[in-house]
């Protein structure tokens, strides 16, 4: 019975730090999918890694104060990783918001159903084409890899909250605005070099209404070269999830 009860304080230790992330993280954690799936996917992934961690040899904290301290720490830990990988999709969703008020769409907002926020139209359709893309490249397995590397990286009960997480969390939410500009630029640009001629045609022929003339303009070649730069997005969006790689490895040091 004793060893029975300490297998299940590991796995205990185990599902929370595993159910923080996969709550926090963006693929894993939408609202779409059912309660009963996120937790169903936790209590596997846990099961499946439990028998890793056993093998190191770990000891479990005696007493109910040291053991709650770290069933918190675990979960302060899941939520700081899945908060990393939360910052690249946002990063994606401000870029084409920034995209879609340049194209004319700031009035046209939709609810977005993870955060239950008005969000760009524009933002929401690269937020899509993003998880997608993850998907199919299998960018979600990077996620559960390096769940599973950080066990081997910070043991149960050996996570230590320090100062330097957080500014560590305030520079890589600082990253998301490179991205954003990364990605909405060329619409950005393009859209900003059609202002400047309908300016100089409003100059040169005062009769025509630029506004009624501008707004189809900058609606057509902002999709225009939406749609031309995917190419592009691509490849940053690819660039990003290694980074996201570098940012979670370098994030999981600061907890040893």
């Amino acid at each position: 019975m004793e060893y029975w009860l300490q297998q299940f304080h590991v796995f205990l230790l185990i599902l929370l730090r595993v159910s923080a992330l996969l709550v926090i993280a963006p693929i894993f954690g939408h609202r779409f999918f059912l309660a009963r799936a996120k937790v169903g996917l936790a209590f596997m992934v846990s099961l499946i890694l439990h028998p890793l961690i056993v093998a190191q040899g770990l000891q479990i904290p005696e007493g109910l104060f040291p053991y709650a301290l770290a069933m918190m720490r675990e979960i302060g830990m899941g939520v700081a990783m899945g908060f990393v990988v939360l910052l690249l999709f946002i990063g994606i969703q401000f870029a084409g918001q920034l995209a879609g008020l340049q194209m004319g769409f700031g009035i046209v907002n939709v609810i977005d159903p993870q955060s239950n926020e008005q969000v760009s139209i524009i933002g929401q359709f690269l937020n899509i084409l993003a998880v997608l893309i993850v998907l199919a490249t299998n960018g979600h397995h990077l996620i559960l890899r390096g769940l599973a590397a950080s066990f081997e990286a910070v043991p149960l009960s050996g996570v230590k909250m320090k100062g330097e997480i957080g500014q560590k969390l305030i520079e890589l939410s600082a990253d998301i605005f490179v991205l954003a500009v990364q990605i909405s630029a060329p619409v950005m640009i393009s859209l900003f070099l059609i202002s400047v001629a309908l300016g100089i045609l409003a100059r040169t022929v005062p009769q025509m209404n630029v506004f009624i003339v501008g707004f189809p303009v900058q609606l057509a070649v902002g999709m225009a070269v939406l749609f031309a730069t995917l190419p592009l997005f691509y490849v940053l969006l690819e660039n990003s999830m290694l980074a996201l790689e570098r940012d979670l490895i370098s994030l999981v040091d600061f907890f040893a």
